[in-house]
């Protein structure tokens, strides 16, 4: 093995210890505020120039936020798994502007190169099946309904390793190097907040990545993801008229009914020829009791679109649906965006990258090394893919393979360690392959 695999090899112990430890204290979108508080901590010790707070979030570009007690809350439990030299970095979050970036500066010129991973879980509740390795080994959730049943834990690990490594080789590097860590990545609600905050300024390549989905075997890799779907996560709050059933039925204005119209019609919607488009209403509720017009609905639904502008005619599909059904039923409908990103693919020259990388790593095999694949699904580092993009900057996406015990947002999610050592492996070759000084 050579210098790089072996930097990579000698943190097995700690990516694993990482990894555990913050998949034992999982926390959701905006509310990342143990995860980012460890992380400033960690960083800042490695030399790194730190970021947080309102430098790195725009609160009012946020999608998808909790309540104020959901966030109070999170703080609290915060306060009790850090330690005093932690905790001063809370002061930054206010309001859950979680998530942080860390900067660092060789002083020699060279490429501006980014790193982005995301740090949030899940709404799940993980098992506590004497089969589930988590839980069995003493690091599961310490809380119900809330679990890293994605990988994310693995990638702040990776994101740990990576930083900890440039950081005490720095004299092998030209350029700058920054790392973003995102909150908020499930639902696709951190990006567009962080990018309007201005994480992106200044940068020439981003990469990214993500354990598991397609790459499902260890050793394996996939160098360059392309058709990342552009989405549009919203919610309908429907408002009709209550009434007696039998003695009264002419003074409702029936919200149930609107919304089943309004989720059958969004199906019914007529999908596009110039690529794929998705559409699905995940929750309808409505009404309050059996002998009641019900006065009230609620629907939640995406949209999804090869391109954004698949994804825009989906959306704007449904908002024509949602008008006509409330005009036709006599209610009032509100529409609230609760998340979305764009859709991209990634640069060549990025997938070539990875691709070499990929190729020099013994920690992955060659005949298990996929060039390129399209994802079709959602990610929402497509927005930050897309935003560099359109100013001439290179970006891509790879998947670290690895074996899973169950499927992403599965209760009983796990994966093989393993794959962490070779995440490592492949962003720093890829960091040398950018930003190596020339011998």
């Amino acid at each position: 093995m050579d210098k790089i695999a072996n930097l990579a090899l000698s943190l097995k112990d700690e990516l694993i210890k990482d990894r555990r430890y913050f998949h034992s204290h999982p926390e959701t979108g905006w509310f990342t505020f143990f995860t980012t508080a460890v992380l400033a901590k960690r960083l800042s010790d490695l030399g790194y120039e730190i970021s947080l707070g309102e430098k790195v979030v725009k609160a009012d570009a946020r999608l998808g936020l909790g309540s104020k007690e959901q966030c109070e809350k999170a703080i609290e439990r915060a306060k009790k798994l850090l330690s005093p030299e932690e905790a001063k970095y809370l002061p930054y979050m206010k309001d859950g502007l979680t998530g942080l970036t860390a900067f660092i500066d060789t002083k020699r010129p060279g490429k501006f190169t980014a790193f982005r991973f995301d740090i949030d879980s899940v709404d799940v509740t993980e098992s506590e099946d004497a089969d589930h390795r988590p839980f069995k080994d003493g690091f599961g959730a310490d809380i119900a309904g809330i679990t890293h049943a994605c990988g994310h834990d693995g990638h702040i690990s990776i994101g740990l390793g990576v930083a900890k490594l440039i950081a005490e080789n720095l004299d092998e590097f030209n350029g700058k190097f920054k790392f973003i860590f995102q909150t908020a990545e499930e639902g696709t609600r951190g990006a567009v907040a962080m990018e309007a905050a201005g994480v992106l300024d200044g940068i020439e390549y981003l990469l990214g990545g993500h354990i598991g989905f397609q790459a499902k075997t260890n050793r394996g890799i996939i160098c360059g993801t392309n058709k990342l779907l552009a989405t549009s996560k919203f919610d309908v709050h429907i408002t009709g008229r209550s009434a007696h059933a039998a003695g009264a039925p002419q003074d409702g204005a029936n919200a149930l009914l609107a919304a089943s119209q309004m989720a059958l019609s969004m199906h019914g919607i007529t999908r596009h020829a110039k690529g794929v488009t998705r559409i699905n209403v995940g929750v309808l509720k409505a009404g309050e009791g059996r002998n009641v017009i019900a006065p009230n609905g609620y629907l939640a639904c995406e949209t999804r679109g090869e391109d954004t502008n698949l994804n825009e005619f989906m959306y704007e599909r449904c908002m024509d649906i949602v008008k006509g059904v409330s005009q036709i039923y006599g209610v009032e409908s509100k529409v609230v965006m609760t998340g979305g990103t764009s859709g991209a693919d990634s640069d060549k020259e990025v997938t070539e990258i990875f691709y070499e990388a990929a190729k020099e790593s013994p920690f992955i095999d060659d005949d298990k090394i996929v060039k390129e694949l399209d994802f079709g699904a959602c990610e929402d580092f497509a927005h930050f893919m897309r935003a560099l993009q359109d100013k001439g900057a290179k970006s891509g996406y790879m998947m670290i393979g690895t074996n899973l015990k169950a499927g992403h947002h599965n209760y009983k999610f796990d994966f093989d360690e393993e794959c962490l050592v070779a995440g490592v492996d492949v962003y720093l070759r890829s960091a040398y392959k950018l930003n190596g000084v020339k011998k």
